[in-house]
Parts: structure tokens; C-alpha cells; sequence
């Protein structure tokens, strides 16, 4: 077969148009490489699961070792995957997730609780008040009476301080008559508490002449038991 020399030259330029086209495919091939493994840590080491870890509250930690020394975990709650913690240089990882703590070690072991919240310090109670004392009621008098100026007269009874309380119509005090202090005057009257021996004693009141010299007795009974007049002064 004859072979001109155009024929050679449109042979040539076909060759280098293929050589061209297959030499992109080439390269892509060789820039692949071998790649890495799925699951490969960012060094290219795979990433191996060691084991699972219960967390409190229904948590679970998923540990798995990336290379020496080396190991991270999955941090899942409530279902969900919240957290991934690398424990690096030998160095541990921590994590809080509300009152859920975890801590990975650079062993691969998982530690973790849950904080309470602290119980309230219980309120000091107040130091009772001793109950007030009630006060005495008052000592109702033995007797009463009305003497003659419209006064009146309480009489209490006793062995050791037997008394006599005059006080005016409304309440108001006018005298108050024991063994130490026997008589009192008001008005133109004298009140006089008398001995009479044997612990009895007797309420003299008395009118000045210049009003009548008028005089009543009463006992501790409040019974009125002698009345005179005396003789006015000439």
C-alpha cells in the first residue's frame, strides 16, 4: 500500500488529538489516590467504637477510640445526640448538659452524675415569747355603801391591812383610809377607820358642827350600826 505524505501527516494529528483526550482522565485517576476510610478520624486513622456508657437520666455516651491515646464520645439524651467529646493529649473532656455532667478520660472511661440542687436551709424559728403572765383581777370590796355626804365607801376585809376606799359618785378616788394612815378629810367630812380590838374596826364619818355635826358608824359588814349629832359650838 502506498503511503503518501499527507496521509502520514492526517495520521499523526489524529494520534496527538487522542493522546490529548485519554491524558485528563489519566491524571484524575492518579490524584485519587487510595483515599480514606469511612469513619477515619481527621489524621486518616478509622475511628473504632469501644463501648456503650449509661448516663443518669436515661443518657447514653457512645466511646469510641480514634487512635493512641486517643478516644471520643457520642453524648445522647433524651434520644437526641446533643454533644461529641475529644479527649486529646492525654487531657479529659468534660460536658454539662443542664444537671447532667460527664467527663471522658484519656483512657476511653466515661464518669458522670447528676447535681441536685442544694436543699433549702431551713428558716430559724423565732425563740417562743413566754406567755404573758395574766394580771390578777381586782379584789371585789367585802362591802359598799353610800355615806351621807353621797360619797361611797369600799371596805376589804383582812387581818393584816384591812382598808377603806371613799371615792366620789363617778369613780373619782377621795381617800383611802388602813391602820398607818386612820383618817382623811374633804368637804367639811372626816372619814376616821376605828380599832375596836379583836381585828374589827369600824368607819366613823363625820360632819364639822358648822354643817350639821351629823356623824354615822359603819362596820366592815357595811351595816350602819350608830349615827349621832354633835353638839354645835355656841
Amino acid at each position: 500500500m502506498r503511503v503518501t505524505r499527507r496521509s502520514a501527516r492526517t495520521a499523526a494529528v489524529a494520534t496527538g488529538a487522542v493522546a490529548v483526550l485519554l491524558l485528563p482522565a489519566a491524571g484524575a485517576f492518579a490524584a485519587d489516590g487510595p483515599g480514606q476510610a469511612p469513619g477515619a478520624d481527621a489524621t486518616g486513622s478509622p475511628s473504632v467504637f469501644w463501648r456503650n456508657v449509661d448516663l443518669p437520666g436515661g443518657g447514653l455516651a457512645k466511646v469510641y477510640q480514634d487512635g493512641p491515646g486517643r478516644f471520643s464520645a457520642e453524648i445522647y439524651t433524651g434520644g437526641s445526640l446533643v454533644d461529641t467529646l475529644v479527649s486529646t493529649d492525654g487531657q479529659p473532656a468534660r460536658g454539662q448538659y443542664e444537671a447532667l455532667r460527664v467527663v471522658l478520660r484519656p483512657d476511653g472511661t466515661v464518669s458522670s452524675w447528676q447535681e441536685t440542687a442544694p436543699a433549702p436551709q431551713p428558716k430559724p424559728k423565732p425563740d417562743p415569747k413566754p406567755a404573758a403572765k395574766p394580771k390578777p383581777a381586782p379584789r371585789q370590796a367585802d362591802a359598799r355603801v353610800t355615806l351621807p355626804d353621797g360619797n361611797t365607801a369600799r371596805f376589804y376585809k383582812s387581818a393584816s391591812w384591812p382598808r377603806v376606799e371613799i371615792s366620789r359618785p363617778n369613780g373619782h378616788a377621795v381617800a383611802s383610809l388602813d391602820l398607818k394612815h386612820p383618817a382623811a378629810a374633804h368637804h367639811g367630812w372626816t372619814y376616821r377607820l376605828v380599832d375596836t380590838g379583836k381585828h374589827r374596826y369600824e368607819l366613823a364619818a363625820v360632819d364639822t358642827p358648822k354643817q350639821g355635826a351629823r356623824s354615822s358608824v359603819y362596820d366592815f359588814w357595811g351595816r350602819l350600826i350608830d349615827t349621832y349629832t354633835a353638839r354645835k359650838a355656841s
